[in-house]
């Protein structure tokens, strides 16, 4: 009776141990990754004045595979972006292109997570064809501060812009779109994310505006990050991995995509 005893005391104390052991992995705090966003195309707007977008739904989704890391959104500008992520702000920007000012900063890439398109648009009233885009810098061009655009070298400096380009340069791309329908300029440049969501919300636009026929630029986009960001970068290549084999990432693009260009 006493061995009986002293063996069921001994698999009470191995489960409390690992019930114990189970307690402390649930307990340990996840370790905060800040994650930086600004308005772009489909990665980050707003409706009815909350924002949405990509980002949020590749957070929750880098959250839900995981417990070692939270990752969370930070709110920052197009223009802003560079001293945020080099002040600490955050650990990361979401979706960057190298191509963008980052060439000569002092941060790591991560692996591909999605592309986008840039794409020439105007009024279709004032289309004669296709062959209008061929040389748009006849035109006044409209865009976002802060962006950078294939056409332009990637140069986002304004004053190099409105010199060798005659471009206005807006707060975002709902602006540049408002601007070329109020006739202030002739041609705008527009992710094909953001043209995507507004032919969604406004189907009436396609009757409106006129797409180029070409791409202005593609953009192959992943996360710009500090050298002292809370994960590495070999770490959240793993988790971005799962996310493309899982097909979590393909799937949320594509639903705020669309079919714009196939």
């Amino acid at each position: 009776m006493k061995q009986m005893f002293r063996w069921f005391c001994t698999l009470a104390g191995i489960a409390g141990c690992a019930l114990a052991m189970v307690g402390a992995a649930h307990a340990t705090t996840p370790i905060t990754v800040k994650v930086g966003a600004y308005e772009y195309g489909v990665v980050y707007f707003f409706e009815d004045k909350n924002p949405t977008g990509f980002a949020f739904e590749m957070v929750s989704a880098l959250n839900a595979i995981q417990s070692t890391y939270y990752f969370e959104l930070v709110e920052t500008s197009s223009r802003r972006r560079y001293s945020d992520l080099a002040s600490g702000m955050f650990d990361m920007l979401l979706l960057e292109s190298p191509d963008w000012g980052w060439r000569d900063q002092n941060v790591v890439y991560s692996n591909q997570i999605v592309t986008e398109h840039d794409l020439y648009v105007a009024r279709r009233k004032d289309i004669p064809g296709a062959g209008w885009f061929n040389d748009v810098t006849k035109h006044t061009i409209l865009g976002v501060l802060g962006f950078h655009y294939g056409f332009a070298n990637f140069k986002a400096d304004p004053d190099y812009l409105n010199a060798h380009f005659n471009m206005s340069l807006l707060y975002n791309e709902q602006q540049v779109l408002d601007k070329l329908l109020a006739g202030d300029g002739d041609v705008a440049v527009l992710s094909a994310g953001f043209l995507a969501r507004g032919f969604q919300r406004r189907p009436e636009l396609s009757n409106q505006i006129f797409m180029g026929p070409k791409q202005v630029s593609s953009s192959h986009l992943l996360s710009v990050m500090s050298y002292d960001s809370a994960i590495s970068v070999a770490d959240y290549n793993a988790l971005i991995n799962i996310l493309h084999i899982q097909g979590n990432l393909a799937e949320i693009w594509r639903k705020l995509y669309g079919d714009l260009l196939g």
